[in-house]
């Protein structure tokens, strides 16, 4: 009688067990066009819903093409390389593949190990078959890039078809019409785009549009970063700023990857807000004083840096304290004229070495010009 039960009670194990494993194994069936992106979405089943450390592999086939370590992406195939990006959102994990491709065709599989239990696995597998469509003109697509400033850019757009025609736009502009690019803008005779001596403004979206002879179009699109040293855009000459009152300095820079640090200079000395009570360097780059002091005036310089370094620091802007107009003649506190008579009021100020702007009011009201005045 126990003999039977127990053989019952393993039955009924292997039975449920292998329905879950298929349950789990079943595959998802995934499509997207040439040039287009599509996420793979993966459960992660932790242990009782304890998140622990972890490592998901995606794998094509047999072989690993992606690795991620407890949410960050820390290995990628050649040929994945810029086209994948991870995100996880609770107990999900999605797996961005962009710039699709009619090779990208197949079997994909995600599998969580916990590296420090045992067993390391759990049957959480899960099978993605992906089919790419729309594969007739273009052959492969272009894939986002970044690049160091001067350097050379390759975007590659290979048409299947040797009779179309490739057009390239550059954020929805045709890249023809764009004069900064005429000569230093290439297209092979396959469709693939190659820039020269890149600069900051060449960073957008790029579209490769595959034109047939019957005007059957597809297209792809692919973003270009261009890194480069943090510099200088504009600062003023000259800034005045208000004694007694808050003021600030502007230095409009760029940089990609962004600054990491802003040096201020003062006179040909380094000016370290952190050590001047009531300064502080922005991170939009402006030098603010909650109150400005007499000490404040100078010839200050900015320089932006960021990881790559820095084109150098700004021409001198020279920052001149302000007082306000002192008075050195004022009006009676009364005059007294018969009707008809003239009466002359004086006023007068200095502004430093140059005499401000003098403006009359009656009752709260501004006086103008008229004839009588």
């Amino acid at each position: 009688m126990l003999s039977s039960l127990a053989l019952l009670l393993l039955l009924a194990f292997y039975v449920g067990g292998t329905g879950m494993q298929e349950e789990e194994k079943k595959p998802v069936f995934l499509s997207a066009m040439v040039g287009e992106s599509v996420i793979f979405s993966c459960n992660l089943d932790f242990p009782r819903d304890v998140v622990v450390p972890y490592t998901l592999n995606w794998n094509r086939g047999n072989e690993k093409i992606v690795s991620i370590q407890d949410g960050v992406l820390v290995y990628a195939k050649e040929g994945y390389v810029g086209r994948v990006s991870n995100s996880v959102h609770g107990n999900r994990a999605d797996l961005n593949l962009s710039a699709v491709r009619k090779p990208d065709e197949g079997w994909f599989e995600c599998r969580l190990f916990f590296p420090n239990r045992s067993p390391p696995t759990r049957l959480n597998g899960t099978w993605f078959h992906l089919s790419v469509l729309g594969s007739e003109l273009m052959g492969v697509p272009p894939i986002n890039q970044t690049v160091a400033e001067g350097n050379e850019a390759r975007l590659e757009c290979v048409s299947k078809d040797p009779n179309a025609r490739v057009v390239w736009y550059k954020d929805n502009e045709y890249l023809s019409n764009i004069d900064e690019l005429q000569v230093r803008a290439s297209t092979s005779p396959e469709g693939t785009l190659t820039l020269i001596s890149t600069t900051p403004n060449d960073i957008g979206w790029y579209k490769c549009e595959v034109i047939s002879t019957t005007g059957q179009i597809q297209s792809a699109s692919a973003f270009l970063n261009v890194h480069y040293k943090a510099r200088v855009v504009h600062t003023p000459r000259q800034v005045f700023l208000p004694i007694g009152r808050p003021g600030a300095i502007e230095c409009t820079y760029m940089a990609n990857p962004p600054v990491t640090r802003m040096r201020w200079e003062k006179d040909g000395f380094l000016f370290d807000p952190f050590n001047v009570p009531g300064a502080v360097s922005r991170r939009n780059g402006t030098l603010y004083f909650s109150k400005v002091e007499e000490s404040h005036g100078g010839d200050y310089t900015c320089t932006p840096n960021n990881e790559l370094g820095t084109m150098g620091p700004s021409p001198l802007i020279k920052v001149m304290v302000q007082h306000p107009p002192v008075f050195t003649v004022t009006p009676h506190n009364m005059y007294l004229r018969k009707p008809g008579d003239t009466i002359h009021m004086t006023c007068d100020a200095l502004d430093g070495s140059t005499r401000p702007t003098i403006v009359w009011f009656k009752t709260g009201a501004r006086c103008h010009r008229t004839g009588r005045s």
